[in-house]
């Protein structure tokens, strides 16, 4: 009876879910589904870039938003932001679905559902009914006008770390597999839209940059299509070793973000500029991945702007002769500006 449900999708590999079950909760009209990139979970009417629907909610659009039911399956969640309107903001029932895991992750659990998501709504399926509610309109009337204002702010934004993030996920190879290294890497990428044709994947769990690279090859390895790691410069060099292997597929592809630290501290708040978060914190570098694309055995490309950008990645993705890496190099003191601007400039 409830007109307002949502569901909350964690990390999740492709074709985990019915086509039928996809195909009930975009029909219903009392049911809104938000995904993540890693979600592996496709339809036009789900919300897929969570950050860019809520961050500039006011106080009316987030009582509009809260639902009476929320339903989570999955892996954990990436954004922050979600997490924290629903703990300040509760449902009135939440419910999660997993064989093994009982995530409470909002502070509100009501009922852990052991079972296999699949499962589990094919079960309930059956029993369910149509409630009249506008929930779903009102929402995707919010994500019509954030989809807008997007393309508005991207057509004008200079080159840097947004910019790159959208060049590169609009270019990648049909069926490619995308791996995307923790912190400010995933985060970029939840604000733009991945085919649904290429599977993606994210270390998740304590959110540490340590092994992204080391995953990435080993999944790379039992992969027939090209395989991409998108990675900032921190996560790259601190798992640089996983490189020393002989089993790297020849068309595996690193775009390397470099901007010069650890950008994702330039975001959160309370940085500031002092010796101290540039030593502690952000660990400023002059380093690149030359030296060690050419120890390795790596093609090394380069881009420095946004022309460069497109012609090296059309580079990139034309020739699966040897593992390569791009990197791309981002002005470290302006992209949290650009990021922090865009989402003022959705609401």
């Amino acid at each position: 009876s409830a007109q307002k449900k949502l569901i909350l999708v964690g990390t999740l590999d492709p074709n985990e879910i019915d086509a039928e079950i996809i195909d009930w909760w975009a029909s219903d009209p009392s049911i809104v589904v938000m995904t993540e990139a890693s979600s592996n979970l496709h339809h036009p009417s789900f919300l897929n870039h969570i950050d860019s629907i809520i961050t500039p909610f006011k106080d009316r659009d987030t009582a509009q938003f809260r639902p009476e039911v929320l339903i989570t399956f999955g892996g954990m969640i990436v954004s922050k932001r979600i997490k924290a309107l629903l703990r300040n903001h509760r449902p009135e029932h939440h419910w999660h679905v997993d064989p093994l895991r009982a995530y409470n992750t909002f502070g509100a659990l009501a009922h852990h559902f052991e079972a296999q998501p699949n499962e589990f709504f094919h079960q309930i399926l059956p029993f369910t009914k149509m409630v009249p509610s506008e929930y779903a309109a009102q929402m995707r009337e919010i994500q019509i006008m954030r989809e807008r204002k997007h393309k508005v702010y991207l057509n004008k934004v200079p080159f840097s770390d947004l910019k790159v993030y959208e060049i590169v996920l609009s270019r990648l190879p049909q069926k490619a597999m995308l791996q995307i290294s923790n912190s400010s890497a995933i985060r970029y990428a939840q604000l733009f839209d991945i085919d649904d044709a290429i599977s993606v994947f994210c270390n998740r769990g304590t959110s540490g940059i340590d092994g992204s690279t080391s995953t990435a090859i080993g999944a790379a390895t039992v992969h027939q299509e090209p395989t991409v790691l998108i990675t900032g410069d921190i996560s790259f060099l601190y798992d640089s070793n996983a490189l020393w292997n002989n089993y790297i597929p020849k068309n595996f592809k690193i775009i390397l973000i470099n901007n010069g630290g650890g950008g994702i501290f330039r975001i959160l708040p309370g940085h500031q500029e002092n010796k101290v978060f540039h030593t502690y914190f952000e660990t400023e570098h002059q380093l690149t991945g030359e030296h060690l694309a050419k120890m390795f055995g790596f093609n090394y490309l380069t881009a420095h702007n946004e022309n460069e950008l497109i012609v090296q990645t059309k580079q990139l993705f034309s020739q699966n002769e040897k593992p390569t890496i791009l990197e791309v190099f981002t002005p470290a003191h302006e992209n949290d500006k650009i990021l922090l601007q865009y989402f003022k400039e959705l609401a």
